[in-house]
């Protein structure tokens, strides 16, 4: 492979072709006076930035010839001098910056924390809008895996042994992808794209020569699927940004994936829609300290407008509010109810037995 960049104007490479190979090579069939320096681990994604950075921070050395280990991970670099590696090695490290208004936010987290309740029939809060968006994410991946099993089991009985999976939904160009693989072809899937025109499914590309007795044998399931996508538009494309919670100074994000909370420049607080737990972004102990198991609640106390969140949820979001309204109200009047039951009957046991009262 040739080497994929352009070496700094300065530099010179003898070899400019890649040499893929696990074992150190052999100075003598390189020349004389060969230095050799090698860099661990360094994935193929990063080959490019490496060789790019180790050519420039070496502008008078001449490079013989450049050797990668794709088992190892490993870059060799035979030389006429002796290299420096530090500016590669400083590019791995990230450096992080300490919080610096960990005061304000502690504050802000406590008295989120200790807020009443909110009653306004058009706010709601961030806890039940990530639940929301967790059950639908669970129904749409329930819904590929569910016409994964479908499309193998009906292609089973045209091509034998198949594994099939259904991708995500590309709804900026309303493709439907699924992945065929023969079995025992490895973790290697040939994609199959439909598409609709004029409302009907059509064979838009493939990458297996099967594509179009795939379209044949599942025309009715992939139809059905397509329509079944474009009901999950919304909850895929809609996303609001920057959100004013009501009864608090932070920020609230919500995409398909994700609701965050916080400053976003240097405090956030995340919940996915496909894992449980909670995900910080902040570097203060203290900070974390008053987090740390109380993540829920304050997903719960923080309130946003509904007309502020995805068009797709607001009808949703106003049904989930006036239930939950409601049963607040219902757990109200209950504890007023046995409260006044207790009154009444101290109040009755003073009258009848009045040697009794305290």
């Amino acid at each position: 492979m040739f080497i994929p960049v352009v070496p700094y104007t300065r530099t010179t490479v003898i070899n400019k072709t890649i040499v893929y190979s696990d074992t150190v090579l052999n100075l003598k069939d390189l020349g004389s006076n060969i230095k050799v320096k090698s860099i661990q681990d360094v994935s193929e994604f990063e080959l490019e930035r490496c060789l790019k950075t180790i050519f420039e921070s070496n502008p008078d050395v001449t490079f013989n010839t450049i050797q990668y280990s794709k088992t190892a991970k490993e870059v060799y670099f035979y030389t006429d001098k002796e290299i420096s590696t530090k500016n590669w090695e400083y590019s791995k490290i990230t450096v992080y910056k300490p919080l610096s208004n960990n005061k304000e936010i502690l504050e802000e987290i406590k008295h989120i924390l200790t807020q009443q309740k909110i009653k306004d029939n058009d706010s709601i809060c961030i806890y039940e809008v990530s639940e929301l968006i967790k059950r639908t994410n669970g129904s749409y991946e329930r819904m590929k895996d569910c016409y994964s099993e479908i499309f193998e089991d009906t292609l089973y009985r045209k091509y034998g042994k198949v594994r099939v999976v259904v991708y995500n939904f590309d709804y900026y160009k309303d493709e439907l992808t699924i992945g065929f693989n023969y079995f025992g072809k490895g973790l290697d899937y040939d994609d199959i794209t439909f598409s609709k025109q004029n409302s009907e499914l059509y064979l838009k590309k493939s990458e297996t020569s099967r594509g179009m007795g795939v379209l044949v044998a599942l025309n009715n399931d992939l139809n059905e699927l397509y329509d079944k996508f474009m009901k999950y538009s919304g909850f895929m494309q809609q996303s609001n940004y920057k959100i004013k919670s009501v009864n608090s100074k932070f920020l609230v994000n919500i995409s398909h994936n994700v609701v965050n909370v916080g400053t976003h420049d240097n405090f956030c607080l995340e919940s996915y829609s496909y894992k449980n737990d909670f995900c910080y972004e902040c570097n203060s102990s203290s900070v974390i300290s008053e987090l740390k198991g109380n993540e829920e609640e304050l997903f719960k106390k923080i309130f946003v407008k509904i007309k502020d969140c995805p068009k797709w949820m607001q009808e949703q979001l106003y049904e989930i509010r006036q239930n939950q309204l409601a049963e607040e109200q219902r757990i109200e009047d209950e504890n007023k109810y046995q409260e006044m039951k207790k009154q009444k009957r101290l109040e009755f046991r003073n009258k009848i037995f009045p040697f009794l009262k305290k």
